[in-house]
């Protein structure tokens, strides 16, 4: 990789019908006919998507239609203010638009971290936060693969969402967070065999963080299921939620039709036994139809929700005629434990040993 830092681009609005730009001394460039213009002072360009409806002759491909830039470095939308340049595109249907940021990969980085983290906790967090995102961010452009439909043809890398990573504005940015970020700049985990791989953080684990493959089937090369004991004093200690039997016989017809159970289910049952289970298994039984069925937790929380479930760090049992689970922790729980990151901090532990603690079976290194 060069030497300069890279730059990401990251969608961050989708399938609009109208933008609005706005910038001092803004530079437009239609890419579809190369019509250039400057504009002199404060301007705001518009785009009403629909009438580039007929650019898009190949469907489900997006196409490229403009850049803005400013000479200042700043560009308005959506009340907020963003540095870099804003490209505008269609979306792959070609019924609406999406705007695009790129920006600075550390300028990124920075505001991602007002984010997805707290930029007043202690700075050896915020950079192993940095640390960790910026591997993700790198691994995205690396691969070309934002999402599995558009593959390389999108003209984005990533997605300011919780589908990838959310990241902020350029008022999100601040003393700190920029510190963390330039301080750590360029520097990611990779496998011993020198591989980017995407890594992952979430809020709170609840004792012990899980490997990819354990909640979304996915091997990753270097994951290992690590002990957390920082986290626990750190936020709610434990939630309890209840779901009814019915709604439990519910998922259980679909998670036959979607192919989660190894032996598909026929017919009407009556009978769901489940037996004992323990917050540390990521694996749940149950008896149907005195028929013995293996069900991944993480599928239970794919059908009910993140409010229902806030982790994959939970055990169920009969209570009366619901189904009590009770669990600990927030987030998927795979890779960075952002409170036990933390709580680590806090005990003067540096970036560098909370990123070799949850990640142990990688290798940090400086890419730029």
């Amino acid at each position: 990789m060069a030497a300069d830092i890279p730059l990401i681009s990251v969608r961050v609005g989708k399938s609009l019908r109208q933008i609005l730009v706005t910038g001092l001394d803004l530079k437009r460039h239609l890419l579809f006919n190369n019509d250039i213009k400057t504009y002199t002072g404060k301007k705001t360009v518009k785009f009403n998507c629909e009438t580039f409806t007929t650019l898009n002759k190949q469907k489900n491909k997006p196409i490229l239609l403009a850049t803005l830039e400013s000479p200042t470095g700043l560009l308005s939308y959506g009340n907020e203010k963003f540095q870099g340049m804003f490209k505008v595109i269609t979306s792959p249907k070609g019924d609406s638009c999406d705007i695009v940021n790129e920006v600075p990969m550390e300028a990124y980085i920075s505001t991602l971290l007002t984010k997805e983290m707290n930029p007043k906790w202690p700075i050896e967090a915020l950079k192993a936060q940095a640390v960790a995102a910026r591997t993700y961010a790198l691994h995205k452009m690396k691969t070309q693969q934002v999402t599995k439909e558009l593959g390389n043809e999108a003209y984005y890398d990533l997605e300011s969402s919780e589908k990838h990573q959310v990241g902020g504005n350029f008022f999100d940015a601040t003393d700190t967070t920029n510190k963390a970020s330039l301080e750590t700049k360029g520097e990611v985990l990779t496998t011993q065999t020198g591989k980017i791989q995407p890594i992952f953080f979430h809020a709170k684990c609840g004792g012990k963080t899980l490997r990819p493959d354990q909640v979304w089937h996915n091997r990753e090369e270097g994951y290992q299921s690590v002990n957390c004991p920082f986290c626990h004093d750190i936020g709610p200690k434990g939630w309890t939620n209840f779901i009814s039997r019915e709604r439990l016989k519910s998922f259980f017809l679909w998670a036959s039709e979607q192919g989660y159970l190894k032996e598909r289910l026929t017919g009407d049952f009556s009978s769901i036994v489940l037996v004992p289970d323990e917050i540390d298994k990521f694996t749940a039984n149950f008896y149907i139809n005195d028929r013995p069925y293996i069900v991944e937790k993480a599928v239970l929380r794919k059908y009910f929700g993140r409010v229902l479930f806030p982790s994959n760090s939970f055990a169920i049992k009969a209570q009366g005629n619901s189904i009590a689970i009770s669990g600990e922790g927030l987030g998927h729980g795979v890779g960075l434990c952002q409170m036990g990151a933390f709580a680590m901090a806090m005990r003067g532990w540096s970036y560098k040993k909370i990123l070799a603690h949850y990640f142990p079976g990688h290798v940090l290194k400086k890419m730029y």
